[in-house]
């Protein structure tokens, strides 16, 4: 039974939940306040852990070509010996995994409420669906493998800022947290570059290089700067003007790192590849402290005379 439940949490690659759920523990943190339904956030918190677990199996199933060409050295985990690909995992066991994780996935969105339902299926669409399922994968489609992605991601702290304040998050701040998965993402698609070319993949890397996608994350640092003005001058709470100064601030540093390690015999993900562990960690406790600030507006300020 232990052995099941391990390689299906390997399936859903547990390693990255930490920071995937960054994506919508920061918007939720800054939203939470007195009102917000605890019970209902956690049962969300749950439908997106299991929209991260479909997408990663998913994007197992697909990824089995190019997965074969890694060094063992990637990102989280070593995925050489993804579930799929070593066979642990059927490709059969993976396609019932993905189809029963879409209908709890569908049940439990809609119990949560129809906004929230909508921003979970449409990012479940666009980052599990077309861009792993092998009849589209747009993860090898140029500039729509990125969109869809940052997409997707926008859609999980809309989702994230839903589930505090039963409402849809600002028209600015989707744009920004947009700009800030571009930043991310792109570094993502760059490392991946050789172990594509290998495997007969058209990513945007491939076809555009890594030198003038890694400079595409300049000018996406460049639009950054007037939209977190407009924010930090604008309406909006503190925390979620701290946020936005820190997003830009580490943005900028991560493009730099991502620059220079262009010029280094291997590219590698700035802290990721040099310290997964620590990095994981870090994620984790960033993770808590979301958790924990939001509690504190929640039910500290509700206890408060």
């Amino acid at each position: 039974m232990s052995t099941t439940i391990t390689k299906y949490l390997k399936l859903g690659r547990i390693t990255s939940w930490p920071a995937f759920s960054l994506s919508f523990l920061i918007p939720f943190a800054v939203g939470a306040y007195e009102g917000t339904d605890w019970a209902r956030a956690i049962l969300g918190f749950v439908v997106l852990i299991l929209i991260a677990s479909f997408s990663f199996a998913l994007n197992f199933y697909s990824d089995r070509d190019s997965d074969r060409y890694h060094d063992g050295m990637q990102k989280d985990m070593n995925l050489t010996r993804q579930p799929v690909l070593t066979g642990e995992v059927t490709l059969r066991e993976c396609k019932v995994f993905c189809a029963v994780t879409v209908v709890l996935i569908v049940i439990l969105a809609f119990l949560v409420s129809n906004l929230f339902a909508l921003l979970t299926l449409l990012a479940c669409l666009l980052g599990g669906v077309l861009y792993s399922h092998p009849f589209i994968r747009l993860k090898t489609k140029p500039i729509f493998d990125i969109a869809c992605m940052c997409l997707c991601c926008a859609l999980l702290f809309s989702a994230g800022y839903t589930l505090a304040r039963e409402t849809m998050v600002g028209w600015l701040a989707f744009v920004f947290f947009f700009q800030v998965c571009v930043v991310l993402y792109i570094s993502t698609v760059v490392q991946d570059y050789e172990w594509d070319v290998q495997a007969g993949l058209r990513t945007s890397a491939v076809v555009f290089g890594k030198r003038k996608l890694t400079n595409a994350m300049w000018a996406v640092c460049v639009t950054m700067i007037p939209v977190t003005w407009l924010i930090v001058s604008g309406p909006y709470a503190i925390a979620f003007k701290t946020c936005a100064v820190l997003f830009l601030v580490s943005s900028v540093v991560y493009t730099i790192l991502s620059w220079r390690a262009l010029n280094t015999p291997r590219y590698t993900l700035p802290l990721l590849d040099r310290f997964p562990h620590a990095t994981m960690i870090t994620a984790a406790i960033l993770a808590l402290m979301c958790l924990g600030y939001a509690f504190s507006k929640v039910f500290v300020t509700n206890s408060l005379p």
